[in-house]
């Protein structure tokens, strides 16, 4: 279970939250629908903890139907991860096609990066 869709923990009563210590590394991608965030959790396997039910293992295949789900509601831009090759190229939306490409290459490079 190492791609993971997780929320951020309440960790005082004045709403201060933070990422939960199981999350090896995460903050990407967040989601405006639903306020999850992606990261990385060790595998089940290496592991001495357990990881709460409600924490979601994403596939590329369901990582990047989550992406083009968001993309759905609230447009990927060409900024979005600098796409753009200079401060004066314009900002366009992009294409379901470009957020399928950018979320692939993404997710490949991220598993390879833990491995």
């Amino acid at each position: 279970m190492p791609v993971i869709e997780y929320k951020l923990h309440l960790v005082t009563h004045k709403g201060a939250m933070a990422t939960p210590l199981w999350v090896e590394d995460g903050g990407y991608w967040s989601s405006p629908i639903d306020h999850t965030k992606v990261g990385w959790a060790k595998p089940e396997s290496t592991r001495e903890y357990y990881l709460p039910d409600t924490v979601t293992e994403l596939t590329k295949s369901s990582f990047l139907t989550r992406q083009l789900a968001i993309h759905a509601v609230h447009p990927f831009m060409s900024d979005y991860m600098n796409l753009t090759d200079s401060g004066n190229a314009p900002i366009i939306q992009l294409d379901s096609a470009e957020v399928t490409t950018m979320s692939n290459n993404w997710y490949d490079n991220f598993t390879a990066s833990k491995s």
